[in-house]
């Protein structure tokens, strides 16, 4: 079964468990205005590699769910985050 990120209703992309607990983490802190997150909070709570949590962190802001600023090596700042998303699942 193949998982979609769906934006919008329009707009998807494939999504692995690693980077649905990296957006739930990221929907769990982000308070709806700019906040700011430790990388140590989001790979404890979404059981994530810092890698990984890069690697989705710059996924989900390339599809444009989140938009956020490195405020350093260890933390981010979300600045926006949209709320119009759902997980799919296919068997294509």
């Amino acid at each position: 079964m193949i998982q979609y990120l769906v934006k919008y209703g329009v707009d998807r992309i494939q999504i692995n468990d690693a980077g649905k607990r990296v957006l739930e983490t990221l929907h769990y802190f982000y308070k709806s205005k700019p906040t700011k997150i430790q990388l140590g909070d989001i790979i404890e709570r979404s059981g994530c590699s810092q890698g990984g949590v890069m690697f989705w962190l710059h996924a989900l802001k390339s599809f444009g769910v989140i938009d956020f600023k490195e405020a350093g090596y260890f933390d981010v700042t979300v600045k926006s985050m949209i709320s119009d998303y759902e997980i799919i699942y296919s068997n294509d």
